[in-house]
This record gives structure tokens, sequence and C-alpha cells, in this order.
């Protein structure tokens, strides 16, 4: 795309700040040659299919398509999946600091559609001339790929174009700042192979966004959007952030998160193996648990905290209603002990699978009023068959009239719901099953905590494999762009939030400072967003890869078999260790606090002792990654 010359930071009234955007918008469009344009227009690829080893006698449907456009990610502009990521991206931002959005659609497939959405060079005035992130969410939509693109099912509540009633090829829509993203579903009623859960998705859904308008070409595009923006008002000021400028950022590192949870969903999860007819089953807590998990309860009612997010993270809304949280680490040998004993032969039974690992347990959590879980699917090399245990409903009448469903998509393509009573507990394939509660809890208080195992290996490849396999595959889907904006512009009147919206949350305040890009480095991005550290073992033997909190707690994160590896994303200051299979305490020299520029750790020792010696090239090869580092943050 062309290059254009950073704006000098505003100055004036916002009204005029808004007129100097109009005319960078003009320079924009002037630098924007036809080259240019097309540089940015979406493509078709074709991504091989891949071949999943499904359990024998389960069948999972696809209806997804393998020539479609990449999915861009870190760009101004966000490329939307489907309605449900356009809600997902709404539901993120408090009612009074949500901005406008405005979407351009488009249909990859039709040649004179796409020469006119090269005109209107969309994605450089999105950098170079619509105002910044707090002020305005900018996004595109592909209507061909749209329903082409995920696995399941494309419901009328993920037509988009539908829904906003798009009547031409390219058309810009732009949607007013009361638009939540809160779609109403529809149900289809019970499902007739399993009458204990209810199908979604159906045309009779309630679209909440109203008002949206269309642009009729009758003004310059960049024009017109700057003048619905000003005409919307200006959004609150969250006083954690104090600024627009932190708000705008807060946002777009939010923005990134749901994107990628939705890509997960769609393109993890269909490289994932299936293991059980209908990826979920419902059943009681075994008694043992149960009275382990109350009596666990009793003992710890003085050791409840808030439980601690980053900022950017957005499976949860803990920005406005904060989950309370009692760690079972401070029972961590007896809890082990209990679900080695009682859940992990439930597990193994229900999947076909034996000689599962541990390689989670923790909670108990408690989820306040008002919140909510996104659909999502857990991480694929260690948290591959589960259960969520629904322990206690705090107000049971409540529970009883407004119950909290668990909401999935079942192999059939189906998203479906079904009620989680406290006493029950659901078996799931959590690295391929997409699961959540995507919407408000208005029953009480609900309690519940989670176990996780991974298998060994599955069809005769170690489960590493297929977990590499899966991440792959949405990397082979995943374009990434640089992002780029219009510097903000602060309001001459800020207002503030009467809601308290993020100050509970893991968040690193960027400095006033005089870069004019100002951009976050590559330490404050770090702590906000974590990074990945893959944990190599090059020794002669199996070890245990633990997490230790800042209480001495221990976590155990898997097995790092011999000459395999295991990546996990973490944060500066967290500390891991490797220790001998079955103990939880560290091998020497195995203890490791992490650092932005630690993105490879190995475990080298051997039963004797004699440590491995590190290649003549490691220097280099530890120069070049820091230097990498430092260029993708």
């Amino acid at each position: 795309a062309p290059q254009v010359a950073p704006a000098a930071k505003p100055s004036g009234t916002p009204r005029e700040a808004m007129g100097r955007t109009l005319q960078l918008a003009a320079a924009a469009l002037a630098a924007a040659t036809h080259l240019g344009a097309c540089a940015s227009q979406p493509r078709m690829k074709t991504v091989p299919q891949p071949q999943v080893p499904h359990a024998s006698g389960v069948e999972v449907a696809d209806f997804s398509d393998n020539v479609l456009p990449l999915m861009r990610v870190g760009h101004r502009v966000l490329d939307l999946a489907h309605g449900g990521h356009f809600d997902a991206h709404l539901q993120d931002t408090p009612d009074e600091i949500r901005p406008p959005s405005v979407v351009a659609f488009y249909d990859s497939s039709d040649e004179a559609c796409m020469a006119g959405y090269a005109e209107l060079n969309y994605d450089s005035l999105a950098e170079a001339a619509f105002p910044a992130r707090e002020r305005l969410m900018i996004g595109r939509y592909d209507i061909y790929a749209a329903p082409r693109r995920p696995w399941y099912k494309f419901t009328p509540e993920l037509d988009l174009a539908k829904r906003f009633a798009v009547d031409a090829c390219p058309q810009v829509v732009f949607v007013p700042r009361h638009c939540n993203g809160w779609t109403e579903w529809c149900s289809r009623g019970p499902d007739p192979t399993n009458p204990n859960v209810t199908l979604m998705g159906c045309e009779a859904f309630v679209d909440q966004c109203t008002g949206t308008r269309k642009w009729d070409g009758s003004e310059e595009l960049h024009e017109w959007v700057v003048n619905q923006v000003a005409e919307a008002g200006e959004p609150k000021i969250a006083r954690f952030f104090g600024s627009y400028q932190e708000q705008g950022n807060w946002l777009r590192t939010r923005d990134r998160t749901t994107t990628v949870t939705h890509m997960r969903n769609i393109f993890q999860s269909k490289a994932s193996p299936a293991f059980t007819e209908r990826g979920f089953k419902v059943v009681e807590i075994p008694k043992e648990v149960s009275e382990w998990l109350h009596g666990f309860l009793a003992r710890h009612e003085n050791d409840w905290h808030l439980e601690e997010w980053g900022g950017d993270l957005t499976q949860m809304n803990f920005h406005e209603h904060p989950t309370s949280f009692v760690e079972l680490d401070l029972e961590g040998e007896a809890r082990d002990e209990i679900a080695l004993k009682y859940l992990k032969p439930l597990i193994e039974e229900w999947s076909g699978l034996k000689d599962l690992e541990l390689t989670a347990f923790y909670g108990i959590r408690e989820y306040p009023n008002s919140a909510w879980l996104r659909g999502h699917i857990d991480r694929t090399d260690t948290h591959v068959l589960s259960a969520t245990i629904s322990l206690k409903k705090t107000d049971e009448e409540a529970a009883k009239q407004r119950p909290w469903p668990l909401e999935v998509v079942q192999w059939s393509g189906d998203a479906v719901r079904y009620d989680h009573p406290a006493g029950t507990m659901v078996m799931y394939e959590s690295s391929k099953l997409i699961h959540g509660r995507p919407f408000r809890n208005e029953g009480g208080p609900h309690l519940g905590c989670f176990v996780h195992f991974k298998p060994a290996s599955h069809a005769g490849e170690e489960w590493e494999s297929y977990s590499r396999a899966a991440r792959q595959y949405e990397r082979s889907w995943t374009e990434f762009g640089r992002y780029r904006e219009t510097p903000s512009v602060e309001p001459e009147n800020p207002q503030y939030a009467d809601m308290d919206i993020g100050s509970d949350s893991k968040w690193t305040h960027i400095a006033s400072d005089d870069d004019e890009n100002d951009e976050l480095d590559e330490e404050e991005l770090a702590r906000t967003k974590g990074f990945l550290v893959e944990f190599k073992n090059r020794g002669d033997r199996d070890v245990d890869l633990y997490w230790r909190s800042n209480s001495g707690a221990v976590v155990k994160q898997g097995v790092v078999r011999k000459s395999s590896s295991i990546a996990i994303t973490t944060f500066p200051g967290h500390t891991f260790f490797f220790a001998e299979t079955g103990l939880k305490a560290p091998i020497p020299d195995s203890t490791f606090v992490m650092s932005i520029d630690r993105r490879f750790l190995k475990f080298v020792g051997t039963k004797d002792g004699s440590p491995k010696v590190p290649s003549k090239w490691a220097p280099l090869v530890r120069s070049r990654l820091k230097e990498e580092i430092h260029e993708e943050l």
C-alpha cells in the first residue's frame, strides 16, 4: 500500500482537527495509486483441506470451502468473519465508551464489485483519513467468503449483509453507537436426536442494531464518514484510561484478541480430531468429587480474591463485571488425587482414550450477574478432553427461573444450548468443541471449576503433532497486517464514564511522550499481551514442566517428552521449571524467569548429570531472535 507521511499531532478544537483529517484524506487519495489500491485487495488462495483422523464412527460436518481470501489480522480494518464476529467486537466495549462503526461490504468472487471496492480506496482511507479507533471501529465484510469460511452452519444471525439489508456491491454502512452486538438468537426447538438440548439459529432472531445508514455516493466517502462520526457524538472516556489515546489502544488490543478467537473457532477446531459422537456429555458430579469441592469451599471461605485478567483479553467481560477466584492450588496434592482417581476414569471411558494426562484442575471461579463467556476453544496442546463442573448457584430460585446454559457447536454444525444446573458437570472435547455462555448471566452468581486432560497420542502419532497441525492450519489462513491510523484527537470537553471500566484488569498505561506513532514499546506489549515461549526437551528422558505462582503454588503445564516441545503463552516475570516425572521439585539449573528475549528454553540434562554442550551458534541465534521479537512486537 502507498506510504503516507505521518500527520502532525492535532491541536485546537475537535472540529478543527476533523477539518485537518479531511485534508489528510485528500492527500491519502492522491497517494493511493491503482497499484496501491490493489495491494490491499483480498485475493483468493487455495489452502489444502486438513486430513483429520477422527475416532472410528465419528462424523463431523464441514460446510467450509478451501478457495477463499485469507483473513487479515492486525490491520486498522477488521476482517469480519461473519455477523457473530462483528457482534463480538461491539460486545467488547461498554455502552458509554463504544464508538460508532463503519463496514464496507464486497464480494471477492465478483470482478466488477472488486473493481468498485478498489476505487473506494477504503483501506488507505481507514489508515490515513478516518478517525482513530476510540472514535470509530472500521471493518470489511466479504459477502462471498462469510458463509463459506466456517465449518459449522451459517445461520441467519451470522449473515451480516442480510441483517444490514445490503443491496449493492460494494456498499459502505455506518453503524450507530447504540448498536451493542446483543443479537437475540432464536430457538428451533429441541434437537430430535437429543431432546435435552435446544437447537439455536433461525430467521426469527431479533437484531438489536437499528438505524444503520448507507453511503449513497453524493459526497466523498471520507467526508461522509467523518461527518457521520461527528454527528454520532463523542464516546465518554473511562476514568481508568484517562484519555482517548489510551482508550483507543485498549480497544485496538482487544480487537486482535477477538479476531483470533473467531479464527481459532473456524480453523483450529476444524483441523482437530474428534473422539466422541457429539463432543459433550452431561453427567452428575461424582459424590466424592462434590464432597471434596464443597469441603474445600468451606475451608477456604476467606481466600477469595478478584481474578486477574489482562486488559486485552476478551473471553469474558471482567472489565465490567470482575470474576472472583479461590485457588484449588491451595490443596494441590489432594486436588490432583481427586482428579486422577474419580474424574480421569470417567473421561477415559467416555472418550475411549486411555492413559490421559492431567494437565490442569483449576478454579473455583465465581461468575457474577451480567457476566458472559464468549464461545471459544481451549489450548490444543493441553486442554483436549475436559469437564466443566457446576458446583453451586448462590441464588437457586433465580437460577431456576433464569438458567445460564452452556452453548456449544456440536459435530452436526448446529449451535445448541443445554442446561447445566448445580451438581452436574459436562465432559467435552475442549480443544475442538466451540463452547461458552455467550449471553449475560441473570440467574445469580455461578460457581464452577475446570479439569483438563490430554492424550499422549492418537492414531499412532504423538498428540503434539496434531496440536501443531491445527495451529499451522490457522496460520495458513492468516495474513498479518500492519496497524496504522490517524492520531488521536482528545475531546475539547471530555466526558467521563459513570461505570468503572477496566480498573481490575492487568493493563500497562502508556506514558505520554512525543512519539509520532504513539506505539507501545516491546516491553509494554509483552506485559499486556504476553508472548509465546517454546519449552524444548533435548535431554535423555521425559520431564514435567511446572509454573510457579507468586504465592509459591505450582501448576503442572504438561509433560515435555524427549526430543519434543510444548508452547505456552506467558508474561515477563513468570517462573517455570522442569521436574522429574511425577515430582514437583525443580531439577537443578532448570528454573527460568521469563523475559521477552526468552522465546526458546531447553532442558539439556542427562541422568548422569552431565549437561549437553551448547552449540557455538547459540549467541548468534539469541541475537537474531531478539531482533525478530522486536520486529514482531
